[in-house]
């Protein structure tokens, strides 16, 4: 669970710090409302989401949701890596919505271990969850560096994946 939390709010912590330059060194937009867009979108289909993903959550179950929310945030990322404008707009909303149930469910998974207190279950994914939020834009700023920000975005989309067939092998073993 904590690997996942880590690579999600690095992934987040990302796209907050990077999403403008993307969309004007990639998608090469001039404009600088478009620039600030993707944030925004990605900001407000998150919250939207996590307005609702409670009663998604109970009727569906945390492993689930999380394996369905990651599978939209891929497809976001697909979009994104496009690198046309008005896909990456859509993108970064996909990636928002798709990420916005994955932190709460894991706080309620990390609330219900066996032989751990909730809360320390809780302190600890949330503490290395926002290590990656924290460390996720520096990560990307140096593979930036390295080669180019859309490798940097690849990457993002490797992580997604990476949660995705880890949440889907946990889903699988639970059954």
């Amino acid at each position: 669970m904590s690997v996942i939390g880590f690579l999600i709010l690095a992934s987040e912590g990302a796209i907050a710090d990077w999403s403008s330059l993307y969309l004007e060194t990639v998608t090469l937009t001039s404009s600088t409302i478009l620039m600030g867009l993707g944030y925004t979108i990605f900001s407000a289909t998150m919250t939207l989401g996590r307005f609702f993903g409670d009663s998604v959550s109970s009727k569906y179950g945390a492993l689930k949701i999380i394996n369905v929310g990651v599978g939209i945030a891929i497809f976001g990322y697909a979009l994104i890596l496009v690198a046309n404008t008005s896909l990456a707009l859509v993108g970064f909303g996909f990636v928002g919505l798709g990420f916005s149930v994955i932190i709460p469910e894991l706080f309620r998974l990390a609330g219900k271990v066996d032989g751990v207190e909730p809360a320390k279950g809780i302190s600890f994914i949330a503490g290395i969850s926002y290590v990656g939020f924290l460390s996720g834009p520096v990560i990307l700023g140096f593979l930036a560096d390295l080669s180019s920000l859309r490798l940097s975005f690849m990457a993002l989309l490797m992580a997604a994946i990476t949660v995705f067939l880890t949440t889907y092998y946990l889903r699988k073993k639970r059954n």
